[in-house]
């Protein structure tokens, strides 16, 4: 979404008509997010405070994925470096330990934490170099905010961790393709009815390649066209903005 549909809290130019083409047409949208420091409550309440029609059923995130692998690899305990949110909902379902104690946890699990504090990042560098699971909900080294700057991301805090324990997480969400799948099941669509759409090549990009679906790349966020253009895995397609997708879905079905 950020860097793709809006910046902050400013929509692009251009998007809200491109999701009313959606709904005209009966095409299906969903926002695919790898932040995990906010419910999916927030953002539906965010798009539509920017005046595009949406509901839960028009999301899904990291948190929806990383749940569901917990899970099958039948996690009891975990210690989370994670917004208070992103911990209450865990609660649902696993047993959080809250501070240091001498029994590990299964996994270490690290999100995009804008709550954090030292005394959780030491503990949690210490239980995973005395055997816990490394597991991050995604890899982006950052995030972007207003005016061109950018706020430290989940991959840029397991940056520090694994200096600290030389050991890397096991990544979730974008770019591994699992997200993807889990939304065309959901909607009942094949590779060939779906397309990604995204500003950034190594997470939104990169995941529609592995999945094996069509790309747009739009030059509205971090990536740049000339990044775009050197990558070994091109996109399918590259746009300057989400304005810019109507004209190309209408040619796309011609």
């Amino acid at each position: 979404m950020d860097g793709t549909v809006y910046l902050g809290e400013r929509l692009f130019k251009g998007a809200k008509e491109t999701f009313e083409y959606f709904k005209q047409n009966e095409i299906s949208f969903v926002f695919l997010t790898n932040n995990s420091s906010h419910s999916l409550a927030f953002y539906v309440d965010k798009i539509k405070r920017m005046g595009i029609d949406c509901n839960e059923d028009n999301f899904y995130s990291s948190i929806d994925t990383t749940i569901k692998y917990l899970k099958d690899q039948q996690v009891k305990t975990l210690y989370v470096l994670g917004v208070k949110s992103f911990k209450e909902e865990l609660k649902k379902h696993f047993q959080l330990i809250e501070t240091y104690q001498e029994e590990i946890p299964d996994v270490v699990l690290a999100s995009f934490d804008t709550e954090l504090v030292y005394d959780e990042l030491k503990t949690a560098c210490l239980y995973i170099q005395k055997g816990s699971k490394f597991i991050a909900t995604n890899m982006d080294y950052r995030c972007p905010i207003e005016d061109g700057f950018y706020i430290p991301d989940c991959g840029g805090l397991c940056k520090w961790i694994e200096m600290c324990t030389d050991k890397a997480p096991i990544f979730l969400g974008k770019p591994e393709p699992t997200m993807i799948y889990q939304v065309m099941e959901k909607f009942g669509v094949t590779k060939e009815e779906t397309m990604m759409v995204g500003d950034r090549y190594y997470t939104d990009i990169v995941a529609g390649l592995n999945a094996g679906v069509d790309t747009v790349a739009v030059l509205s966020g971090e990536t740049t066209l000339e990044e775009f253009k050197k990558a070994d895995r091109k996109p399918t397609f590259i746009i300057d903005s989400i304005a810019d997708l109507t004209k190309l879905l209408k040619s796309y079905s011609e």
